[in-house]
């Protein structure tokens, strides 16, 4: 307590106005058979409807989180900004209680001068900038139209009339191991354009990212990365919309949240969106609902899917194998306060995987998730 004490007086010694932000989100689901979050098997965060080759993962399941709950602070001097923000993520968890662990999503410091402004360290993506209307704030529609994550990386935007031009050098990827990788030992960054034009409560615009990468151990090759897309995004009176619509190759080789990883004997090529809306049926009562897929151009390419073990004690993925995945949502709001909901969220999950070579096999699996979520 004497740690944070003395944190808190030196923020407030050095002139910075903080501010507090996130929410609290509880949840129960159920689903009419396995669901993965990436590359777990489990309801952690919902992306796609697991291939079944186990005879576990045909039964269906109920479980509880909390993980996705959020918080986040913002620090602001004068022309200089910066932004913490945190969850308790961890995909290897299925639901844990006192086991959660806080993630690190946004680390990163914003200096702005004119209309002008400079953002480093981690950050949302540069590119494919925006979000779906869904309660699965984690899983969202990625693996399924959705492609922007997190990146480490340097971002310069510039607002001209009603334009904002911005570019960014980043880090290719991540690497959570222990010794470095490719990506630290073939030096090649990725760089992202975007062009957005200011809309009346919205946004339309281009945005695109590229990297080189290199496999230097075996057989030395290089492949290209590189995905494009346009979005869209508007509030109405009572309606609101999102929408993204991409082209790509090997994105999840450089962070993006896609179908094709490519290796160093081929290339996965891709392309999906997504498409959201909300209805605000009066002040406490709100509806949503939304689709996304993603498909893969060349889906002979796909890795074929490899869980890494037999039981239930291992619910990790080699390969997800995905081909095709596509996942539809209705959902309903109603705000018992200002700053206190119930939400209730209807999904399915049709996906397509491949098991081996000219051997593919689409699982549709539904899920109902229902609690509360208090915003601060």
């Amino acid at each position: 307590m004497a740690f944070l004490a003395t944190t808190a007086s030196a923020d407030t010694i050095k002139g910075f106005d903080i501010s507090l932000y996130g929410w609290v989100k509880a949840s129960a689901m159920y689903s009419s058979g396995a669901l993965a979050s990436f590359n777990n098997i489990n309801m952690v965060a919902p992306t796609h409807a697991v291939a079944q080759t186990r005879t576990q993962d045909k039964t269906s399941r109920l479980g509880t989180q909390t993980q996705q709950s959020r918080v986040g602070t913002f620090l602001k001097k004068d022309m200089i900004s910066a932004q913490f923000e945190f969850d308790f993520v961890d995909f290897s968890k299925s639901t844990p209680t006192t086991q959660m662990n806080p993630r690190v999503r946004i680390a990163a410091v914003t200096y702005s001068w004119d209309n002008q402004k400079v953002v480093i360290g981690q950050d949302w993506d540069l590119f494919s900038p925006v979000n779906a209307f869904t309660f699965n704030y984690v899983g969202n529609y990625f693996l399924a139209g959705n492609l922007g994550f997190m990146r480490q990386q340097f971002q310069y935007l510039r607002t001209v009339s009603d334009y904002e031009l911005a570019g960014a050098i980043g880090l290719a990827t991540s690497n959570p191991t222990l010794a470095d990788s490719d990506l630290e030992l073939s030096k090649s960054p990725s760089y992202a354009l975007r062009m957005t034009r200011k809309l009346n409560k919205g946004r339309i615009g281009l945005s695109g990212i590229y990297a080189h990468l290199e496999y230097l151990v075996g057989e030395q090759t290089s492949h290209d990365s590189y995905a494009g897309n346009v979005f869209y995004e508007q509030d109405f009176s009572q309606f609101s919309i999102k929408s993204e619509a991409y082209y790509g190759q090997n994105t999840a080789n450089i962070g993006l949240l896609g179908l094709g990883k490519g290796t160093s004997t081929s290339d996965v090529k891709e392309f999906g969106g997504h498409l959201t809306g909300a209805y605000k049926l009066n002040e406490k009562n709100s509806v949503y609902g939304g689709l996304g897929i993603a498909i893969a151009d060349n889906k002979s390419e796909i890795t074929p899917f490899a869980p890494q073990g037999d039981t239930l004690k291992t619910s990790a993925i080699t390969s997800p194998g995905v081909s095709e995945n596509l996942v539809t949502r209705v959902g309903y709001d109603y705000k018992i306060t200002e700053d206190f909901s119930f939400i209730t969220e209807l999904s399915r999950y049709q996906t397509e995987s491949k098991l081996s070579d000219d051997n593919y096999k689409t699982k549709v699996v539904a899920a109902l998730e229902t609690g509360i979520q208090l915003r601060f």
